[in-house]
């Protein structure tokens, strides 16, 4: 008899849901998804009606599979999840839902702790399709390793596997940290950021005794925030429409700020965390902009924080290419934390 469990996982954002059901096939220590759909949270009018359609879209009921994982954007108190930035348009009141509709085991995680969880499952990492290196560093696979999004806003979570496939994993919050100059940045690079303050300041970004913050930038609204900075107008574009810019090759100076701010920001959470399991970078703005990665100013924004180089050298770099990624993770989680700890 096959041991194949099967999880339905959730990436739940302030403004949309994407859902997958998820096979997993314990002889070969793999997990596939099956089945993905994803809806507006403002087309549903509850908590039990998003589930619903997620059932219609997934073609298959909560209460069949062996195990539910919601990776959630906001707080979960026990009974309810909360966003502070962005209000939910109804009450997430999971506590009552998952009691009157029978679930399974189920789970309700930060966001990115199912990334972080998706590069514990090594068939995913092993596969070349799913993941881009960018340097030749080694893996400690005991050590610690983070992941970053970039996408709507700016995602962090940090984790340590154990030799069990267990795991840790850290609390933090990283978006807010507010940006301050590396000690080898050249004058050029200085100058930039100065007058990128003043430029937020004037338009009312930031408030005069506000510093600037990774997620001011590193995010969606901050490209376009960027953008304006590099063509000095108030010309309205939307973050979609700058996409397209970028993608056709009309925005490069606008894509190499980018890159240098998101390598600094790289930098940082390397000397916060030393990650020699790896520090690992995904989310919406950088699949839809891999060229990122190959502006030297990436790797400049790295390079202007020089201590402890050539140990960071060694730490793996790369990124999170496939979109599966967090319906992946949240599957590790469950088979971790919901049914296997669950069959001892």
């Amino acid at each position: 008899m096959s041991d194949e469990k099967h999880i339905i996982t959730w990436d739940l954002g302030a403004s949309k849901c994407a859902a997958a059901l998820v096979a997993y096939f314990p002889e070969q220590d793999h997990y596939d998804c099956l089945r993905r759909y994803s809806i507006k949270n403002a087309d549903c009018n509850s908590l039990d009606d998003l589930a619903a359609h997620l059932e219609q879209g997934l073609q298959v009921k909560h209460t069949e599979v062996d195990a539910i994982v919601i990776g959630a954007s906001g707080e979960y108190n026990g009974a309810e999840l909360y966003h502070e930035a962005s209000r939910y348009p109804y009450k997430m009141d999971f506590a009552r839902f998952i009691t009157e509709h029978h679930w399974p085991k189920t789970a309700i995680i930060h966001d990115y702790a199912p990334v972080i969880c998706a590069t514990f499952a090594k068939s995913y990492m092993n596969d070349p399709a799913n993941v881009r290196i960018l340097n030749e560093g080694h893996m400690n696979p005991q050590g610690r390793r983070i992941a970053t999004g970039v996408g709507t806003g700016l995602g962090m979570k940090d984790g340590v596997l154990f030799p069990d496939n267990s795991f840790w994993l850290g609390t933090n919050e990283v978006g807010y940290t507010g940006i301050s100059m590396p000690p080898a940045a050249d004058t050029d690079h200085l100058k930039r950021h100065v007058e990128l303050i003043k430029f937020m300041r004037s338009e009312g970004i930031m408030e005069d005794d506000k510093l600037l913050s990774y997620e001011n930038i590193l995010s969606g609204r901050g490209c376009v925030l960027l953008h304006k900075f590099v063509k000095s107008n108030h010309t309205h574009i939307t973050p979609e429409e700058l996409g397209k810019q970028m993608r056709n090759g009309e925005a490069d100076e606008t894509r190499q700020i980018l890159a240098w701010y998101l390598g600094l920001f790289v930098s940082t959470l390397q000397l916060a965390f030393m990650p020699d399991g790896g520090l690992w970078i995904t989310g919406g703005v950088v699949l839809k902009h891999p060229k990122i990665f190959d502006c030297s100013e990436f790797y400049d924004g790295i390079e202007a924080s020089p201590s402890y180089w050539r140990q960071r050298q060694g730490f793996p770099l790369g990124v999170l290419q496939n979109p599966d990624h967090a319906f992946i993770g949240g599957a590790y989680y469950a088979m971790q934390r919901l049914i296997r700890t669950n069959s001892k």
